[in-house]
């Protein structure tokens, strides 16, 4: 028996014919003449329905897994239970983690087998979150993170979106070459609230012009290198002070202000066609839909956009007009996972609008399996009483395979290890351009740095004491150096005339976006043990107001979130933000970028020539 959705049989000179009791007869047009199969609408309604579903398979293991004995074995190859029950299913994608994705022959072995998954000789949808700064999949040795969105945005009142348009260039002939044709990325969020701890320096800015600008540039160069661009997270998750990985998020924005802010940068990436999906967001947004869902505890409360068809379709189908690929943010998070069942959640996202539902349900052991086909069981029979509407279902189907057959026509031959080496020294360079082109000076005199006669380090951790000491010592090598980690409560030794003193903090803290899912919080916490935000800002005011009051030169820098940078006005005397510091679960890496920028700058081989996206009031 053949399975192929309809929209795909008639772009294959199939011809159809509906039989009575909801067989289908399928006519196919070969070299050897008509070929026929026959399918049940029961198996057309299953194939859509896996065509709707993306998975991970960051760990899989044979026995059972229990909450008191996860599975920690990470999927680096594919298991042969995963690569039938995909096929089996027609699962129309999978969503990769850095757990997934360790070094280059190993990723393309990995995506080759999912794309052989298929049964319709499309290939699969294999998405990943490489937006760059804070949330970036891929190993550095492969692909550099890039210092993230909002260091973009600092570099547009000089630069305006040519390294945007770049760092989308790069990005996606890597992917390609990797087999990976979605990224999750870019992030229209307009960030309104300082305090937004997902999303902060994952925005381009709190402007929604500049944030459209930069966002569609992004967009369109991935998709100029065939890589699908996600436009996320509708309606706007820029003015929330909660995490959704943690808890349910509120924007309270009246509608004129949602419309002006946060909708702005997804309607014009929408009229210009920058993207072929939009995902969306666990977040309420009782202006746009005050109704009320009512959760597995029974208590009604306002939807999360990502189950709201006022929303989903009111807002983007019919007043933006959007076209394409409606995919919903991992269901797996606590903004819906705490509140809703997996079939609960599917379903409320099947009925909003959404095309594809994103990580319903964790998959790691056999036993999981039997849960995936009990919640397909269920939504073919929320289908077959009318819950689900049949034509819906069917026309968001062809979306997927419209987005599947775009990616097909974009196939890309393997490039030689020679080609690839010389790509990523490209990227090198990239990276270290943004980087330097962000650096924004707030106030005071660097050209003192350069006149240090020792230089003393204040951060948050061994790691980055290690990191920026490397890059500090190329730039002065006769310069005593020394590190003080905010760890360790130790403080700064008396100090000699033309010391200089280099404060810097990382704000906000880890959010599980950084490191994948929630559950991979607790490793990267353990791995860094970082010091709190409130305590790194005490433990930087005290220490540089003691060296201040010994006349050294006192710098502080904020290597992620400058919104706490007025804390130190007048009590220090330079302040500089980077913006882009990224998070490592691989603490062996070289400095970075950031870290050699900030160097060269402080030994006078560049300026400062970034720009503030966001208001610091």
């Amino acid at each position: 028996m053949m399975f192929l959705s309809e929209a795909t049989m008639r772009s294959r000179n199939f011809s159809l014919l509906r039989l009575a009791g909801g067989l289908v007869l399928l006519a196919l047009f070969g070299s050897g003449g008509w070929l026929w199969y026959q399918q049940s609408q029961e198996q057309q309604i299953r194939f859509w329905l896996g065509q709707k579903l993306m998975l991970d398979l960051r760990h899989f293991c044979h026995h059972d897994v229990t909450p008191e004995q996860p599975c920690s074995q990470a999927v680096t190859q594919l298991p042969a239970l995963w690569q039938q029950k995909l096929s089996e299913h027609h699962i129309g994608g999978v969503v990769l983690f850095a757990v997934n994705l360790q070094e280059m022959t190993q990723i393309r072995r990995l995506t080759d087998a999912l794309h052989q998954t298929t049964t319709d000789d499309l290939p699969l949808l294999i998405a990943t979150d490489q937006e760059g700064g804070r949330v970036a999949r891929l190993p550095e040795a492969i692909l550099p993170a890039f210092p993230g969105a909002m260091a973009l945005g600092a570099t547009y009142g000089t630069h305006q979106t040519q390294l945007a348009q770049a760092q989308g260039d790069t990005q996606a002939q890597t992917l390609r070459q990797l087999g990976i044709n979605i990224n999750f990325s870019p992030s229209l969020d307009v960030n309104s609230d300082p305090a937004n701890p997902v999303i902060g320096v994952r925005a381009f800015g709190d402007d929604p012009q500049q944030v459209a600008a930069l966002g569609i540039a992004l967009a369109r160069s991935l998709q100029r290198g065939g890589v699908a661009a996600t436009l996320k997270h509708f309606p706007g998750h820029g003015d929330t002070a909660t995490d959704s990985h943690t808890g349910l998020p509120q924007v309270d924005h009246v509608r004129a202000v949602a419309e002006t802010i946060d909708l702005e940068p997804f309607r014009q990436a929408i009229q210009a066609g920058a993207a072929r999906l939009v995902m969306t967001a666990h977040i309420q947004y009782p202006a746009l839909d005050d109704s009320r869902v009512e959760t597995q505890q029974g208590e009604p409360i306002a939807p999360p956009a990502t189950l709201s068809k006022a929303i989903l379709t009111g807002v983007l189908r019919e007043q933006l007009e959007f076209d394409g690929v409606v995919i919903t943010d991992a269901l797996n998070m606590q903004a819906i996972s705490a509140a809703f069942t997996p079939l609960q959640a599917v379903r409320h996202s099947f009925i909003a609008g959404a095309d594809i539902a994103l990580m319903p349900l964790e998959i790691q052991s056999p036993a999981d399996f039997v849960k995936l086909e009990q919640l397909l069981d269920q939504l073919v029979a929320a289908v077959q009483s009318g819950e689900l509407d049949v034509t819906a279902l069917q026309q968001s189907a062809e979306r997927v395979r419209d987005l599947r057959l775009w990616l097909a026509q974009r196939q890309q031959t393997a490039q030689s290890a020679a080609e690839f080496t010389a790509l990523y020294q490209r990227q090198q360079q990239l990276d270290l351009a943004i980087a330097s082109s962000a650096l924004t000076q707030l106030d005071g005199d660097i050209s003192l740095i350069a006149k240090a006669q020792s230089l003393y380090l204040l951060l948050p951790d061994a790691d980055k004491c290690r990191r920026f000491s490397q890059a500090l010592q190329v730039e002065f090598p006769a310069v005593p150096l020394q590190c003080v980690d905010l760890r360790s409560q130790t403080s700064l030794p008396p100090l000699a005339a033309g010391a200089v003193v280099i404060g810097a903090y990382v704000a906000p803290e880890q959010s599980a976006v950084e490191v994948g899912v929630l559950a991979d919080l607790s490793q990267a916490a353990a791995l860094s043990a970082p010091v709190s935000v409130d305590a790194q800002l005490a433990t930087l005011q005290q220490q540089l107001a003691l060296a201040r009051s010994q006349q050294a030169t006192t710098v502080v820098i904020a290597l992620r979130s400058p919104y706490q940078l007025p804390v130190f006005a007048g009590k220090v005397d330079i302040r500089l933000a980077s913006y882009g510091y990224p998070f490592s679960l691989k603490p062996d890496h070289e400095p970075g970028a950031v870290f050699v920028a900030l160097a060269r700058l402080f030994s006078g081989k560049t300026t400062a020539t970034g720009v503030l996206p966001v208001r610091l009031d």
